[in-house]
């Protein structure tokens, strides 16, 4: 008999889909996908029957990628040689990147990041058992999960069944307004001429956001999740840094809140510390963030272990979930590396999307009160003195460590443009003024 899959017993432990194929950025990909193409143009409709049209993208793709897409096929969309190779440079420029990859990516494997609703897509390869085109005739494109296997879906309805009435039309309203101000644009006009030439599939529900909408019981990680978004889609910035920023926060959420229903399918304990290098200078602290990271794989790969109950699941469909966090954690640059001796640390780009989704928008807040009830008590970043006093661990490292590595995360903030110090030394996060 075979053994249980890695999908199935991740909807149990995490109430979603996880497994190695789709993680980093296409949990919020997916979600984008499924606000955008509601079959019938509603922006998160609480109403339990939801179908989506799902559109490959398949010409578009293949142009930027497909070195066998025909000669006939293109004359159907663009007039010339210079036309052509316009377009695949601009369609290259709007792939999402793919940073472990180290050749040639085929078109099947790329996806374009949704900056306006005319570049959403679904998963598509070329149709199994369709042999090679003669002749110039089109490749057969089937529609089918391949990246986007259910964690997008999960945050989409996390999303729509919120009970705060207020903020679920708040965040409608922002969608609608970010999407509506795209689709005039000649980007939207041109990959809407694009996608009319791809494949497009009927109007279907989801099979796997229809079961896991009642997984879990912990509703307060929803609620960081649903106030978080709240809080990103509500800052007066350009559309763009919303979006791509709205995309990170959704797979670092997926990382946190797995920290927490780890240890709830082990039935005890305390979410693990993520203890993170902000300085990148003190081996003490290094050491100590490297042995951080191996107790929360260690922490999946036990609950993993303890919720089989006894059922059979081989060692690659465990690796399958455990690798999930391994390439989201590298992809989301809250490690310094897929391989090799590898750390927790924060990029430019993961303390902006903190910044967004946990200061309210037309606020700010002490630095010390983002550091420690923020990032500490809510997402368990253990990087200042405070939080390393709470979690023991200035018993066998110096405090001025991390008095240190606190100040290279103010550092950091202030680089993204995202902290104010006034003359008397106060420190405030958030974008303030910015949002007026």
């Amino acid at each position: 008999m075979a053994g249980l899959k890695a999908p199935e017993l991740s909807l149990e432990i995490f109430g979603a889909v996880i497994t190695s194929d789709c993680s980093t950025f296409y949990p919020g990909l997916e979600l984008l996908n499924n606000i955008i193409c509601e079959s019938e143009g509603r922006i998160l409709p609480s109403e339990e029957d939801v179908k989506f049209t799902r559109y490959s993208h398949s010409f578009a793709r293949r142009l930027s990628r497909d070195p066998e897409l025909s000669q006939a096929e293109k004359a159907n969309v663009v007039q010339d040689s210079l036309t052509e190779e316009t377009i695949r440079d601009l369609l290259r420029c709007l792939e999402v990147d793919l940073e472990f990859t180290t050749k040639t990516p085929e078109w099947a494997r790329i996806h374009f990041f949704p900056y306006t609703s005319a570049m959403s897509h679904w998963d598509a390869r070329p149709k199994r058992g369709s042999s090679r085109r003669v002749h110039g005739d089109p490749l057969q494109v089937e529609i089918e999960r391949r990246y986007f296997r259910g964690t997008g879906a999960y945050a989409y309805n996390t999303l729509r069944f919120d009970k705060n009435l207020q903020r679920l039309e708040r965040i409608r309203r922002k969608l609608a307004e970010i999407f509506s101000k795209s689709d005039k644009s000649p980007l939207n006009e041109l990959m809407q001429t694009l996608r009319e030439h791809g494949t497009r599939g009927k109007a279907v529900s989801d099979e796997i956001e229809c079961r896991s909408r009642l997984v879990r019981d912990d509703h307060e990680l929803e609620e960081i999740y649903r106030a978080s978004v709240d809080n990103l889609l509500g800052h007066n910035l350009p559309s763009a840094v919303l979006l791509r920023s709205l995309v990170r926060w959704t797979g670092l959420w997926f990382i946190f809140m797995s920290n927490y229903r780890a240890v709830s399918a082990l039935e005890g304990d305390s979410p693990c510390p993520f203890i993170v290098d902000c300085q990148g200078g003190n081996n003490q602290l290094r050491k100590a963030s490297q042995k951080s990271l191996k107790d929360f794989l260690s922490r999946i790969e036990s609950g993993v272990k303890f919720r089989l109950d006894g059922r059979e699941m081989s060692a690659t469909q465990e690796q399958k979930i455990k690798s999930f966090y391994t390439s989201s954690l590298a992809g989301l640059h809250v490690i310094n590396a897929l391989k090799g001796r590898r750390h927790f640390t924060l990029d430019l780009d993961c303390v902006e999307t903190l910044v967004l989704a946990q200061v309210p928008p037309k606020s700010d807040m002490p630095f010390d009160e983002f550091m420690h009830e923020i990032l500490y008590k809510r997402l368990r970043l253990v990087i200042g003195r405070k939080a390393a006093e709470e979690q023991g661990l200035l018993s066998s490292l110096d405090a001025s460590i991390f008095e240190q590595n606190e100040k290279a995360l103010s550092e950091k903030i202030g680089a993204v443009g995202y902290l104010t110090v006034y003359s008397d030394a106060t420190r405030m996060v958030g974008l303030g003024v910015l949002d007026e």
